[in-house]
């Protein structure tokens, strides 16, 4: 199993990053899964990198990106141990806000399909991994969580997201409701 790494597509006369930009960001995830650096770190080394202002470090931070996302086909062949790994960097870069618009559309799928797996699939714990990083998200998206809520093997096997999950959008609702207040006939 070799980690994830960015690489241009074979064939093509430029890559999509230049070689030492490939190289740093392969030698990031090196580190992740060595165990060399903690997610936590990577998370915060991420933060600075889209907020910088310099064009490598931005760079470096597209070819992660990109890389994991690209990388999500071969997820099912990554052992369990790095796949888990995988997962809770997935999932961080959802609850930490580094990935929006249509990538955040496209890692709350992956994750979506990885639930709706066999629940002792290693795909099903990529995504209950993944999921437990953004949970806290999750009230933001109360289609989404309809959505997981009608995944049977969650609702039988994983009660304490499901109550989590109700939970949030009661909260949610409640104080949707409870913000507006009822306008006076004068």
């Amino acid at each position: 199993w070799p980690p994830p790494q960015c690489r241009g597509q074979p064939g093509q006369p430029t890559a999509l990053f230049a070689p030492d930009i490939e190289e740093e960001a392969n030698s990031h995830f090196q580190r992740i899964y060595t165990s060399e650096i903690e997610i936590e770190r990577v998370i915060q080394m991420l933060k600075g990198f889209k907020a910088s202002t310099n064009q490598r470090e931005q760079e470096v931070f597209a070819c992660m990106i990109h890389n994991l996302f690209d990388e999500y086909r071969f997820f099912p062949r990554y052992p369990e141990r790095e796949l888990l790994i995988t997962g809770k960097l997935f999932g961080s870069l959802i609850q930490h806000q580094l990935v929006s618009s249509i990538t955040l559309g496209i890692a709350l799928r992956y994750v979506l399909e990885a639930l709706r797996k066999h629940n002792r699939s290693n795909m099903f714990k990529f995504g209950m991994c993944a999921l437990e990083q953004f949970k806290s998200r999750l009230v933001e998206w109360p289609q989404y969580c309809h959505h997981i809520n009608q995944i049977s093997h969650i609702r039988e096997s994983h009660k304490e997201i499901i109550d989590y999950i109700q939970r949030a959008l009661s909260r949610s609702t409640q104080a949707g409701a409870g913000g507006q207040e009822p306008q006076q006939q004068g």
